[in-house]
């Protein structure tokens, strides 16, 4: 955690009425400084409360899986500014097209649709895992959903 991410969380611990909040990571979504801001900014407007990622880049990066109701989380913009505290509350296991409407609209991106959501998502993991140099296989892309809730902004 880097001094402005201390302070914020500092602010947060003093607003909150939670005994000992354990901080989890600073992070921001998608893999660009506007696609953070697009994306942080939903967060902030209340229609994302819900995000999907590849359950193979936890595994290559050792990174733990998320914990329901355990953590807080600062999520940070495109310029790795502090936004947002998230909890995540919910989280569900599933392969890429078992997306449900729900998870889709949870999302709070484009139309809402699963369709839209199949669309965004396929494009921006092919770009991860080429990056990666991984194979693509959405019959077999296991992701990992989480619904999570502002509890400071």
């Amino acid at each position: 955690m880097n001094a402005i991410e201390k302070a914020y969380w500092q602010k947060f611990e003093a607003a909150a009425d939670i005994e000992s909040p354990i901080f989890g990571s600073s992070w921001s979504f998608g893999a660009t400084a506007e696609m953070a801001d697009d994306l942080g900014q939903l967060v902030l407007e209340g229609k994302k409360t819900g995000t999907t990622s590849a359950v193979v880049f936890y595994e290559l990066e050792g990174i733990a899986f998320p914990t329901e109701n355990k953590v807080y989380d600062i999520l940070l913009n495109g310029s790795n500014e502090p936004i947002a505290i998230l909890q995540t509350k919910k989280i569900k296991r599933f392969m890429f097209n078992d997306v449900t409407e729900e998870m889709a609209r949870l999302e709070g991106e484009g139309d809402l649709s699963v369709a839209y959501w199949q669309a965004v998502h396929r494009a921006f993991f092919k770009t991860a895992f080429i990056k990666e140099n991984l194979v693509y296989d959405e019959d077999k892309l296991a992701l990992l959903y989480e619904e999570f809730e502002v509890v400071y902004k």
